[in-house]
């Protein structure tokens, strides 16, 4: 064992390295967040597209971008770039990512629907391929930099506080910077795509900088490659790993109605609402309502454990969801409503990179060989398939209602964009519910598993 090897698995977090590492949140926040929130409805009312084509096409580029990410986690596992196994793809896959985002918001000239239909799609797919590498290659670390259960909560929070921190930064600044740099408040083609411009390329940089933080831990030869499993056993470690399979679907339905939230307050607020001004606000309130809930988060989780967290937040993300539709047509009503769901669903984002990691180690002691890479990567499976169904479900539900990009609308548009906004999503919050309440993989145990790994790794040396 060489001495980097050696010292990088003595490795010890410090407070400054863990920020600086956290870094790439607020990058990739300010810029994914601006494609999570506004695409369907760049893609309807800016680039004019019919919205049964933008659900196809959604549900076509979606299906892509989450059947990618195992498989982009496998290739990451199986490399052996010169700058590090996993920092090299923090280095590579923003700079791709930023080229495609920026094309993403840009609205091509003379071209029919399909043919920009096709366009949107080619660089959604290969932006959101190259988004898997480069967070997946990032989460992969995360066990690494955080090689105690002190450090490895350390980590995990200061990571979800600068995702917080991007949201928070998102809130506030995006759309005035989208108008001021198109100087329209609709139809604002120009603004997104200079907004895109900046921060996608900001995103970059701040990959660079967490490349940088994780150089102490990602050496050469500190992943030998014996101890990498093939793709069979990679997907052996998933399929056998119930406790990652429950945490995904449990997951899957907190994004979902997260997701469906957010992505619909731009309708709610011209469409039923009125008042598109009102939307920065509301992104505020997400954003607020998210850090209470990762500050409560954590602070729950050590009293009464992960799985009552979890159950705690999607049980409340489900009771406000459904509050926020009976109640909550007034503005100001359904931007408290939806303050408090993010509240809750705040509660589970804040530990869901330590569980994540609880997870690999179980894969590693069960199986004998290490795919952090792999399953750290399914932490964005979630969020992908979430993408997938409420982003077509939304679209074609659109459809279903009869809703026309720029119409004015009628009592029963608005009711229906009132049921997408709060009461699928609230169904996607109780199917979370359900799942994580058959999750039970204790800490103790955990403890007893992680010992287990590292005699294994002594006696190797």
């Amino acid at each position: 064992m060489s001495e980097n090897v050696a010292k990088s698995s003595k490795f010890q977090l410090t407070s400054a390295r863990a920020t600086a590492y956290g870094t790439a949140e607020i990058g990739f926040g300010l810029m994914m967040q601006v494609a999570v929130s506004y695409y369907t409805y760049f893609l309807t009312d800016i680039a004019l597209l019919g919205p049964a084509i933008v659900g196809t096409m959604l549900l076509i580029n979606r299906i892509v971008d989450a059947i990618s990410v195992p498989l982009t986690g496998a290739i990451i596992e199986k490399s052996n770039l010169p700058w590090g196994k996993y920092r090299s793809w923090l280095m590579i896959a923003p700079a791709v990512v930023a080229i495609c985002f920026i094309l993403m918001f840009r609205v091509p000239e003379g071209m029919n629907e399909i043919s920009m239909a096709i366009y949107f799609s080619v660089f959604y797919m290969l932006g959101h391929i190259f988004v898997n590498f480069s967070y997946s290659a990032r989460f992969a670390l995360l066990p690494a930099m955080g090689n105690t259960p002190e450090s490895r909560i350390m980590i995990a929070g200061r990571t979800n506080q600068m995702n917080t921190t991007s949201r928070l930064l998102f809130s506030l600044i995006s759309l005035p910077i989208i108008i001021a740099l198109g100087g329209e408040a609709t139809r604002n083609a120009k603004g997104f795509f200079l907004y895109m411009l900046i921060f996608a390329t900001f995103n970059w940089v701040t990959y660079m900088v967490s490349a940088a933080a994780a150089k102490p831990v990602d050496v050469p030869g500190r992943w030998p490659q014996k101890n990498v499993p093939t793709f069979g056993e990679m997907i052996k470690q998933v399929v056998t790993n119930k406790y990652l399979i429950i945490l995904m679907l449990a997951e899957l339905g907190r994004f979902t109605a997260a997701l469906g939230l957010a992505s619909f307050a731009v309708f709610f607020y011209q469409y039923v609402a009125g008042d598109m001004s009102l939307v920065s606000m509301y992104f505020l309130s997400l954003t607020l309502g998210g850090l209470v809930g990762n500050l409560l988060g954590p602070q729950i989780a050590k009293k009464m454990g992960t799985k009552k967290t979890y159950v705690i937040g999607l049980s409340g993300q489900a009771l406000f969801l459904v509050l926020a539709y009976f109640i909550g047509r007034a503005p100001m009503a359904f931007l408290v409503l939806s303050g408090l769901a993010s509240v809750s669903s705040g509660f589970g984002f804040s530990i869901s990179g330590a569980v994540y990691s609880d997870c690999a180690d179980y894969a590693e002691w069960k199986t004998g060989k290490s795919a952090k890479g792999i399953v750290m990567s399914l932490s964005a499976f979630p969020i992908k398939v979430a993408m997938v169904i409420s982003g077509s479900v939304s679209a074609y539900a659109l459809a279903a209602i009869g809703y026309v990009g720029g119409m004015d609308p009628t009592p029963a548009i608005q009711s229906g964009i009132a049921v997408i906004a709060t009461i699928i999503p609230a169904v996607a919050a109780v199917f979370g519910f359900i799942c994580i309440n058959f999750y039970n993989l204790k800490q103790e145990d955990l403890k007893k598993m992680k010992d287990e790994i590292q005699e294994r790794q002594d006696s190797v040396a």
